[in-house]
């Protein structure tokens, strides 16, 4: 189990995490969600030791940032997603994964299945140099697969990907998980986020503002675009408005006459409207308005 305990972190006047508590089982995709400059890429680096809290302290099965055997032994355990400036121009891709493979122990012969289920056979022998921004960005994450750590932090991995390549990383996110990785992962593609995540943080003032159960059924609503004449209809509902001029309408807690009634109305004036969970893209939209 990886625990963050009551980390408070400030850059001079400026509260980046105030008493943040939080703990991550293995075999699970965490989501981190927030406008930038909001504090994703920062717990990252603490996790990862990269930068020391005012308080507070990280702990991963028993083991913490004490001294340098420690250190050494933590950092045996997570990988994070590297920055392409990280980068060797003049080595291969291959190359750049047998090194990732040697510094976590893994054994090279690995390296092959990666290079394959990454569909990344075509290039990955030339210099990385001649490599395109995305064909960087998957080398990075596959380096990071190649680590085969029990802990893997992603700093938007899905950057600079074409829908394909996003579908492809998503696929192999989810069987890392099976393995029983423990992957957190900040993105911004909130969409896509919501297929494979089993919980979204939602960072904001220092703390979460929201711990978001993407597994766990949730309420339903009724969803419409908002309009002079559909809010002639709400007068006894109890709804929220999105930014995006985003009705929803909470099924479970409005009166079942008063939405039979509602449901008449949108049907004799034509007005659309859907049914389901809130997605995190509204949940985006509703925290950060």
């Amino acid at each position: 189990m990886l625990k963050i305990n009551h980390l408070t972190l400030n850059f001079g006047e400026k509260k980046i995490f105030t008493d943040l508590s939080l703990a991550f089982e293995k075999g699970q995709i965490i989501g981190l969600v927030a406008p930038n400059g909001t504090g994703k890429s920062t717990l990252i680096n603490i996790i990862l030791h990269n930068l020391t809290p005012q308080k507070g302290f990280v702990e991963y099965n028993g083991m913490r940032y004490k001294n340098e055997h420690d250190i050494v032994k933590l950092h045996k355990q997570i990988c994070a997603f590297p920055d392409q400036s990280e980068l060797f121009p003049f080595m291969t891709g291959r190359d750049h994964l047998k090194l990732y493979a040697d510094l976590w122990n893994k054994p090279e012969k690995s390296v092959n299945g990666i290079i394959d289920e990454l569909n990344m056979s075509s290039y990955v022998d030339h210099k990385v140099e001649t490599y395109s921004l995305g064909m960087k960005q998957r080398l990075c994450f596959a380096m990071v697969v190649a680590a085969d750590t029990p802990v893997m932090l992603l700093d938007e991995v899905m950057n600079g990907l074409d829908p394909q390549n996003v579908a492809l990383i998503s696929k192999v996110l989810v069987n890392l998980k099976e393995k029983q990785k423990l992957i957190i992962m900040a993105s911004h593609l909130l969409s896509n986020l919501q297929t494979y995540a089993d919980r979204v943080l939602f960072l904001k003032d220092g703390a979460i503002n929201k711990d978001f159960d993407n597994k766990k059924p949730d309420k339903q609503y009724l969803k419409v675009e908002k309009t002079e004449e559909l809010m002639g209809f709400l007068s006894n509902l109890k709804y929220e408005e999105l930014p995006d001029n985003l009705i929803l309408i909470p099924i479970s807690e409005n009166n079942q006459d008063d939405l039979k009634a509602l449901f008449l109305e949108l049907l004799q004036h034509h007005i659309q409207c859907s049914i389901g969970r809130i997605s995190i893209e509204e949940l985006f939209d509703k925290i950060y308005d």
